[in-house]
């Protein structure tokens, strides 16, 4: 028969294993008994999601300036979520890749928030997932590239080649929902040009020359398929295209915002900060917080693009000189401003109109869409609180 323990030793032992169990959750300055939640935080990696990124290698700044800032604990992987001396959450920040691997790593839970492509989000969001979009990120910075070998040196002369050439022009892109890849299809419609999807069967039944469609199964992929010859251009977003030109084996045709329709494509999504309804809801101190810091951080970024191109290399460890291409091209914002509203709505549209939603965002266009995918929310008061003081 088990002897039970206690009395005094009992009562010490017991107090002991209360403090173990304390401390692995409370943080030093924190309220006597707090317990600090764990959230999970994903990127993609690159230099789309440098608020992040600046965010954690410039915390000194940021805790100085604005009292809002993360605190290290472990580099490029846990950080402490700190406002006014109060540690609001830990961070485990993980990367988990860009397209769709985002949003479905958040579907299976492995992450409470995302920083990766409204596309993919919006796509999880059709399919019935909770998923709100908390902020947006940046606009822009998808282009046009081709073999250095194509003679081509803008929009006007890449449609009269493709008008020209006896075989398809091939031109890959990352993902069947990619901003990119819609906005080309868009534009090659309106210059007359006749396009396929590679191994999706559709056609545009225009007349001219002809440009096939290839999805090359993520950003990685666009480099090597250049340089082999497997392709001879891609739309896609930075940083991969400036890696293509630092290496040597493509050139910038066209930005994709100048593309026809004219003034269209101005301040088009890219990526955003993405959450599920539950951890909204149940982390809103947390996450109005973290709103902050990348309002804060995006301020930082344009204030020198230079200084963030740096920060972005010391991160996402791509040469320098590639950044100092890619960061500039790119416009940080992290406000649903009334250009980037209409973006989004354009993109939707789009969607729909090629058949691509099918479910809780088939036929959703202008707020009705903006309301079944974002939730501006604790971005408009964490704005208000910066303002109120002078942040």
């Amino acid at each position: 028969m088990k002897r039970i323990m206690k009395g005094p030793a009992f009562a010490f032992l017991l107090s002991i294993a209360c403090l173990a169990g304390c401390s692995k959750n409370g943080v030093e300055g924190d309220p006597a008994g707090s317990e600090v939640p764990v959230l999970k935080v994903g990127h993609v990696g690159h230099d789309h999601q440098i608020a992040l990124f600046v965010a954690a290698l410039e915390a000194d700044a940021f805790r100085e300036t604005y009292g809002v800032w993360l605190r290290e604990k472990k580099p490029r992987e846990v950080y402490d979520l700190v406002e006014a001396g109060e540690t609001l959450a830990e961070l485990h920040v993980i990367k988990v890749g860009g397209g769709s691997r985002m949003p479905a790593a958040m579907e299976r839970g492995e992450i409470d928030v995302g920083y990766g492509g409204v596309a993919a989000v919006a796509f999880f969001r059709d399919k019935g997932n909770p998923f709100k979009i908390l902020c947006p990120l940046h606009t822009e910075g998808d282009m046009l590239v081709v073999s250095p070998d194509l003679p081509v040196t803008d929009w006007r002369s890449f449609v009269e080649h493709v008008k020209r050439s006896a075989k398809p022009v091939t031109i890959g892109y990352k993902a069947p929902v990619a901003v990119a890849k819609l906005i080309f299809m868009r534009a090659l419609k309106e210059e007359g040009i006749s396009y396929r999807v590679q191994g999706e069967g559709e056609a545009d039944e225009a007349g001219g020359g002809a440009v096939e469609l290839v999805n090359l199964q993520g950003g990685k992929n666009m480099v090597p398929s250049l340089a082999s010859g497997a392709v001879d251009g891609f739309v896609m977003n930075q940083p991969q295209v400036s890696m293509a030109v630092a290496k040597g084996v493509g050139k910038v045709v066209a930005d994709l915002s100048d593309l026809p329709p004219r003034g269209q494509w101005k301040d088009h999504p890219c990526c955003c900060i993405a959450s599920t309804a539950s951890v909204i809801e149940k982390h809103a101190a947390a996450l109005k917080a973290l709103m902050k810091l990348t309002l804060v951080a995006t301020r930082y970024i344009n204030e020198d693009k230079r200084r963030a191109a740096r920060l972005a290399s010391k991160w996402t460890k791509v040469p320098l000189e590639v950044e100092q291409e890619s960061v500039p091209s790119i416009v940080y914002l992290a406000r649903f401003t009334k250009r980037y509203k209409e973006g989004l709505n354009t993109w939707a549209e789009i969607m729909n109109e090629i058949g691509k939603f099918t479910g809780d965002l088939e036929g959703k266009t202008g707020e009705a869409f903006f309301d079944l995918t974002c939730d501006p929310t604790l971005l408009e008061k964490a704005a208000s609180e910066l303002e109120e003081k002078g942040g």
